[in-house]
């Protein structure tokens, strides 16, 4: 993918892509699911997030929890599988192509998300550490609890990837039994957390999310029409009766107050099933979104996404929390209110005011990316021109992506409230920010490489 300025009036340069690559190895669905798909997660964040002020002391709620038809919502708006699906697809062909020693590949990998998440990451400290100072934490713990809420995609994701190697293996061995093994794991992980030990759940932020990236195996593999039609009957079917029937599970794809406990963190079969659901209709999907990623304006508007797709995706949930801040500032706060202990919308007026408010968060969100956006591909010499020898120690790559995915998840459950001394609570054990953040330095400085041409098709 090739970037050249275009310097248009008030913005920096705006990404520009190349012309269509006539003989690449790029699959442009891949490219286009991976690109857009982020979309649907950010609307997604912006229609649930909702908070009511009592005084100036917010709560935060979800508007999924005001009335029965709204967890069948996540059925459409939950597509994180799709990354992983994506992302399985990815890795099992760069894996295979590349050159170097393991190790090298990875930092690949990892260097591309780490490098916009560093600054990012820098960037809240810098900030929270004043906004400690001036404003009470007793506002700020219901406020910023979601800021970092996304960077658990991080954390698994980079985890998942790093078994590439190991999971490839079982994929070429044993091939759908693979995919089928790993399901029967999911189910007895959720036994387990449902009736024995309820952090045992835990084990299945790795088993399900490396379950789907497998899907992105089979993809390269080739899958028929009517396999995925199958998927589709089976996952679909498969939660209908376990969710709706039976009543095993919640409803909803994302954790909501009203529900028993969370379809996603951890995941559990209902999110597999659901997985299967997703992959089958991108398999159905997939010829068209080719065929339109091929024409000049498809190709031009995907390669633009998966340019600002990280800056979106990192900074959305914190200008959403600073927009709803404003509106409060300024008394024009959506219309909620508390029904049977529960934050929900006050009506039709919210959905009437929200029309507005969702024109002028698009905004902002717009801006701010116009002018963060060259983050992700500036040059930063201790990411990309690093003196250190090549490193091929497998445990010195484990104990780096262990440190760095504990870190983004302890940051994710714990937030920047307080920072950098408060601690919280999260996934049942004390968070501190602080430590997270050390963890993911030191996480980073193992894994660092030096530079390597990088296989442009496996970006």
């Amino acid at each position: 993918m090739n970037v050249r300025n275009n310097r248009r009036g008030f913005f920096p340069a705006f990404p520009a892509t190349g012309d269509i690559p006539a003989s690449s190895q790029r699959d442009l669905a891949l490219d286009a699911v991976r690109s857009w798909s982020l979309f649907v997660v950010v609307f997604g964040h912006f229609i649930m997030q909702i908070l009511f002020w009592d005084g100036d002391i917010p709560a935060g709620g979800n508007t999924l929890s005001s009335g029965r038809p709204w967890p069948y919502v996540t059925w459409i708006l939950q597509v994180m599988p799709l990354f992983f699906v994506a992302g399985g697809a990815v890795n099992i062909g760069s894996f295979a192509r590349a050159q170097g020693h393991y190790n090298e590949w990875l930092w690949q990998r990892v260097r591309r998300l780490m490098k916009p998440t560093a600054v990012y990451l820098l960037t809240m400290a810098v900030v929270f550490s004043v906004i400690t100072v001036v404003v009470d934490q007793e506002i700020t713990d219901p406020l910023c609890t979601g800021i970092t809420g996304p960077l658990w995609f991080l954390s698994v994701y980079i985890a998942v990837t790093a078994m590439t190697p190991l999971t490839s293996r079982w994929w070429n061995r044993w091939g759908l039994k693979s995919i089928v093994a790993l399901t029967g794991v999911v189910a007895v992980v959720d036994y387990l957390r449902l009736q024995v030990f309820d952090p045992a759940g835990t084990l299945n932020l790795v088993v399900a999310w490396v379950l789907v990236h497998q899907f992105g195996y089979w993809y390269q593999s080739g899958v028929t029409t009517r396999q995925a039609q199958s998927l589709i009957a089976i996952g679909l079917g498969a939660n209908v009766l376990i969710t709706q029937i039976l009543g095993w599970y919640p409803t909803s794809l994302v954790g909501i107050p009203t529900e028993a406990f969370s379809n996603m963190a951890p995941p559990t079969i209902v999110l597999v099933f659901h997985s299967m659901v997703l992959f089958g209709l991108f398999v159905l999907l997939a010829p068209w979104l080719r065929q339109r990623m091929s024409t000049p304006r498809g190709y031009r508007a995907t390669s633009r996404a998966a340019m600002l797709a990280m800056t979106v995706y990192l900074w959305h949930m914190f200008l959403l929390v600073a927009w709803l801040s404003f509106l409060h500032l300024i008394g024009l706060d959506l219309p909620v209110r508390i029904e049977n202990s529960v934050i929900v919308p006050d009506g039709g007026a919210y959905w009437i005011y929200l029309v507005p408010a969702t024109i002028c968060y698009a905004a902002i969100v717009y801006t701010v990316v116009r002018f963060l956006w060259p983050l992700e591909f500036m040059k930063i010499a201790w990411f990309d021109a690093a003196k250190n020898k090549v490193s091929h120690s497998i445990l010195r790559a484990v104990i780096g992506c262990t440190l760095l995915s504990v870190g983004l998840l302890g940051i994710s459950g714990g937030g920047f409230s307080g920072f950098p001394v408060a601690m919280h609570s999260a996934f049942g054990i004390p968070i501190y920010t602080s430590g997270c953040l050390i963890a993911v330095a030191l996480g980073l400085a193992l894994l660092r490489q030096p530079a390597r041409r990088e296989d442009p098709a496996s970006s």
